[in-house]
């Protein structure tokens, strides 16, 4: 399974034109092709010792291309490969395309699911605004675990830094927390992550 930084970060966007004002796919098409591979000793076919129905690379290939228009820059993109693997899924089991969630004073993207559709995420990641999720807004991570007794525990962590003492995921944090009892917990325990340091030291005299 994915981890949620790859689900959200591991991906990189297709380019439009400079300048495009209304950067959306308009229209996506596939086609369905076969592909003839060149043989490297001349016009002969291969002849495979295992024979033809074990033959893994035959002379001929399912050939698959995938295209894009933006209409408002223009932009076609054309990806093309062999034997497509074609998967389709709703957001609700891939988590990335849904829209963050607010839990107190922070806002929770979700992973995907642990197991069935009726399971929640297993991991989100965490940001002060709801606008997006990218590098520079993460400020958290949430992800569960079972404990010795197989009860769900949560873990957060907070303020990305390369640095840091936390590994969580494969992400580094400046700040952990133990094992917490409800995602609810997870995510004020990130709001609050740094305020500690923030309070004055008080001294009685």
């Amino acid at each position: 399974m994915e981890l949620i930084e790859t689900v959200y970060f591991g991906w990189n966007p297709l380019a439009h034109a400079e300048g495009c004002t209304n950067p959306v796919w308009d229209d996506a098409q596939v086609m369905h092709s076969e592909g003839v591979r060149p043989h490297a000793g001349g016009d002969q076919p291969h002849a495979c010792v295992q024979g033809a129905d074990d033959c893994t690379h035959r002379d001929t290939f399912d050939w698959v291309q995938l295209r894009l228009l933006c209409t408002t820059c223009s932009t076609v993109h054309t990806i093309s490969g062999e034997s497509l693997v074609h998967v389709i899924a709703h957001t609700s089991a891939t988590g990335w395309g849904q829209p963050p969630t607010q839990m107190g004073e922070v806002w929770l993207w979700p992973g995907r699911r642990s197991a069935t559709a009726a399971s929640e995420p297993h991991q989100f990641l965490v940001t002060r605004q709801a606008a997006t999720v990218t590098p520079d807004t993460l400020y958290g991570i949430i992800t569960s675990y079972l404990d010795s007794e197989y009860k769900p525990r949560w873990i957060a962590a907070a303020v990305p830094d390369q640095d840091g003492a936390h590994l969580v995921s494969s992400l580094r944090w400046r700040y952990a927390s133990r094992g917490l009892a409800a995602l609810e917990d997870a995510a004020a325990w990130i709001a609050d992550a740094e305020l500690p340091a923030a309070r004055p030291l008080v001294v009685a005299v």
